[in-house]
């Protein structure tokens, strides 16, 4: 799940249910006054996922970013959207008491439900946050619109009415190599389609 801004060209509420490729770049953003901030961690690099949007995201900055939905990775100015759906936790179980940016180590993915531990692992695992100064904060990337994949839209219920126009992906490419674990759980277990 992503939520998005419009600082390019997507708007969140138009692009609800979509779905995107995004390909992680060596880039930077440029924008002031943190330049060059974000970027991807090198073994990001040359990575792609697919992400559907779900949501606007009204503090999403950056023209190439894209902001992933990843259990224990902070919650941001919504922090209610987890405890409705797991009401056995505390809203601080869900980011490590870090609305912003969560969990600092992976260690900290234990305090989630068990549902959601795995795809906060992944967030170190195969994302590499925090590592070599955080450069997985906010990455860089290229994306394009392509149809939702069904493992996607079982899990969402949203299949965009255009999708059909938009091109194939291919899920042999977005194959793990050997020995690296694969999830085909929703990133996210706390996300809802919840554009207006």
């Amino acid at each position: 799940a992503a939520a998005v801004s419009g600082s390019h060209g997507l708007t969140g509420d138009d692009n609800c249910g979509q779905c995107f490729e995004l390909r992680f770049t060596d880039e930077r953003h440029p924008n002031a006054p943190y330049d060059p901030w974000g970027g991807s961690h090198p073994k990001l690099v040359g990575k792609a996922m697919i992400v559907q949007v779900t949501n606007i995201g009204y503090d999403v900055n950056g023209e190439h970013s894209f902001d992933l939905q990843i259990p224990g990775a902070g919650q941001g100015a919504f922090s209610n959207g987890c405890t409705a759906q797991f009401p056995n936790y505390a809203v601080g179980d869900f980011d490590c008491d870090t609305l912003y940016g969560g969990c600092n180590d992976i260690s900290g993915c234990d305090r989630l439900p068990l549902q959601l531990q795995e795809g906060c692992k992944w967030r170190y695992n195969w994302y590499h946050w925090l590592e070599d100064g955080a450069r997985s904060n906010n990455p860089y990337v290229a994306f394009r619109r392509v149809q939702c994949p069904e493992q996607i839209t079982a899990v969402t219920g949203s299949t965009p009415l255009d999708d059909a126009s938009h091109p194939v992906i291919n899920l042999a490419d977005f194959r793990q190599a050997p020995g690296v674990a694969t999830s085909a759980q929703p990133a996210s277990g706390c996300v809802r389609i919840a554009c207006r």
